[in-house]
């Protein structure tokens, strides 16, 4: 029996899981809202609650991140190897954030109504402001990666930034101008989707960083074992 681990393969799996957290969110979100099933067990697949299923899952893939990149800064090529370094210390304190919820800290109530209905989460600001900064101090290194492994990591990052701030800046504007409640079902198909397109964000990166480490080191680093079925599989990778 043949064991392939390959980045696609990971990816499908990845995805997979993230389907599945997105199935389960909706329909506890469809069985409190239109059944009245106030469980307490029903929090641990809920994407709207922290220290769960799906906050387990966000977390590990952040870790993953911060580890890979932290390969990368010892096998770096033309780009500066300590830009690698600072990526993988960004994203493990992001994989403590998600785990301990660092980010409530900014959540200032009283600022609220000097400040426009989309900003009610406060803490969009900060991270809003960082996220620039890193997009442009980042834009030279991203110019030094391979074409293809500098378009994946930038998709990854709009994808991320989109569901992190984008559906969190939406769903603020949507519960300041009460268009929807708090914790309503329409609120919580918002968070499900803000979860998701962070999911989508962090899978898209794992997979860009894997294939490059591929590219750079031995290939049987990273699969067990290559499928003689396979003519196409070429240098490890299965994309």
């Amino acid at each position: 029996m043949n064991l392939v681990i390959t980045p696609g393969k990971l990816r499908y799996f990845l995805l997979g899981i993230t389907g599945f957290l997105l199935a389960a969110h909706c329909i506890v979100n469809v069985g409190i809202h239109f059944f009245g099933k106030h469980k307490y067990w029903l929090d641990s697949l809920n994407m709207d609650r922290e220290l769960n299923i799906p906050t387990l899952f966000s977390t590990l893939l952040l870790f993953s991140i911060s580890i890979l990149m932290k390969k990368l800064y010892a096998t770096s090529g033309r780009e500066s190897p300590r830009d690698w370094l600072l990526l993988s210390r960004i994203f493990f304190f992001l994989g403590l954030d998600e785990a301990i919820q660092i980010h409530e800290i900014f959540i200032i109530p009283g600022f609220r109504q000097y400040l426009h209905p989309m900003l009610g989460s406060t803490w969009v600001i900060p991270y809003g402001l960082l996220a620039i900064f890193l997009a442009y101090h980042y834009r030279f290194f991203l110019k030094q990666l391979p074409r293809d492994t500098s378009v994946r990591l930038v998709a990854a990052g709009l994808i991320y930034i989109v569901g992190a701030i984008g559906m969190e800046i939406i769903g603020s504007h949507l519960i300041q101008t009460e268009i929807i409640k708090w914790q309503g079902f329409s609120y919580g198909m918002i968070t499900g989707t803000e979860e998701t397109l962070e999911l989508l964000g962090l899978i898209t990166a794992i997979n860009a960083l894997i294939i490059e480490l591929i590219q750079r080191e031995a290939p049987n680093k990273w699969s067990l074992t290559i499928s003689k079925k396979k003519a196409t599989y070429k240098d490890g990778l299965d994309i």
